[in-house]
């Protein structure tokens, strides 16, 4: 048997071989290379401006998304539930420039000439479903956890522990795997003929419809949803600051109403329960924390210098700092809330950020799956459907590639 007739029966071993969806026309690696080096060799200038500038676009998207994934795991004070999803975000949009727009810029240089095999094919294809489902799902996922945060900054760093963090980025990655790697059985069930030197995407209605609502339409509704309540509680919480008043929760049945004051003194408005009363006093003393302790230390150092003695003078310092040592732990246990109280202006800086990642996602994606749909249900519809499915695919591809920038650019933490 010589080489060509192995190399043919490999590639033949290689494709989909089935009579009832794939035609009997086949190709071997010579053939291969022969359409390679024809394609390099008339290879226009405007094909080489197009695939180095793709080419550059998947590069731009690997080192991008690597320094974030750097960033989070080298740094502590990136360790975070938050900055955990960002790290998958990245995870996902860097193998989207690694695996899938290299394929896809070669595919587009050779002039839409595919020559890795139907088998490849349908992998790359499901692996292009699978890290672009898991980049929109973690963009759900992190604006699910800025409106948890700015909503309900109180309880969100209890309710929000690197445990479930670590639940909701497996959900992300289960979910976008069940809508990939399956999907390949159901695209060659529904399979009619692939012309040769091809690697088409199914235009099987059904799971057009299915994977476009689980990858695009239901994440979509749910981040505008979010967003929509995140920015309504930024406005509310940003009249509230600049009025000098937050509504809490005082952990009874009543709300507290905090107001602080610019002068330095802080006043308490209250509608009913003593445990409210005793909450804003402790908050009160909370927020002077700092100058208590050194009135503190100030009264040990005054009482350690002047002396011992048992009489009545002395006795009196030690139960005065006593009661101050006691206070001070107090003082300690409810600091937790002022602190909390300055994270508004920082939830609502991520707001801002998450609405120009989610403006730029739809941007980027919606093009796409609007043409997703249309290729199933009216092809003459689209007006040269191969051109403008490409724009609209890379555009897509594009916005993993942005993603890092936004934050770089927007996100305090990540400048650093």
């Amino acid at each position: 048997m010589s080489i060509d007739e192995s190399a043919q029966n490999l590639y033949n071993y290689s494709t989909y071989n089935d009579n009832r969806t794939f035609n009997s026309s086949t190709y071997g690696y010579a053939d291969v290379y022969d359409l390679v080096t024809s394609k390099l060799a008339n290879l226009s200038q405007e094909s080489m401006l197009l695939g180095g500038l793709l080419l550059l676009f998947s590069i731009i998207t690997i080192f991008g998304n690597l320094l974030v994934i750097m960033a989070v795991i080298r740094e502590r004070y990136l360790h975070s539930a938050t900055n955990y999803f960002v790290m998958s975000l990245a995870l996902a949009d860097c193998l989207v420039g690694l695996v899938v727009m290299p394929f896809s810029a070669l595919y587009e240089i050779l002039e839409r000439n595919w020559i890795f095999g139907i088998n490849w094919c349908d992998i790359w294809r499901s692996l292009d479903v699978l890290f672009s489902t898991a980049s929109i799902l973690n963009l759900c996922v992190i604006s699910l956890d800025r409106y948890w945060a700015i909503t309900d900054p109180f309880t969100y760093p209890t309710k929000m522990s690197r445990r479930r963090a670590y639940w909701l980025i497996g959900v992300v990655w289960v979910c976008s795997s069940l809508i990939s790697f399956p999907a390949i059985l159901w695209w060659r069930r529904v399979r009619t003929e692939i012309p040769l030197y091809q690697c088409p995407f199914t235009d099987n209605l059904e799971y057009l419809i299915f994977s476009s609502l689980i990858s695009f339409y239901l994440p979509l509704v749910v981040m505008v949803f979010t967003y929509y309540k995140i920015y309504r509680a930024a406005v509310f919480q940003t009249r509230s600051l600049k009025s000098g008043s937050k509504q809490v929760a005082s952990g009874g049945d009543s709300g507290l109403t905090l107001r602080i004051h610019r002068g330095g003194t802080e006043r308490y408005q209250h509608t009913s329960s003593a445990a409210a009363v005793a909450a804003a006093a402790q908050c009160s003393a909370a927020l002077h924390l700092n100058r208590s302790t050194t009135q503190l230390n100030n009264s040990f150092n005054s009482y350690n210098g002047g002396g011992g003695g048992g009489g009545p003078l002395s006795r009196q310092p030690s139960a005065t700092s006593a009661n101050r040592i006691a206070h001070s732990k107090s003082l300690h246990k409810n600091f937790s809330l002022s602190r909390k109280l300055s994270k508004f202006a920082k939830e609502k800086k991520a707001a801002k950020t998450l609405g120009i990642v989610m403006g730029v996602f739809i941007i980027c994606w919606l093009p796409f799956f609007i043409l997703n749909l249309l290729s199933g249900i009216c092809v003459e519809c689209v007006w040269n459907e191969d051109l403008i499915t490409s724009i609209a695919t890379w555009l897509g591809w594009i916005n993993s590639g942005m993603n890092p920038f936004i934050y770089a650019c927007w996100s305090k933490d990540f400048r650093r």
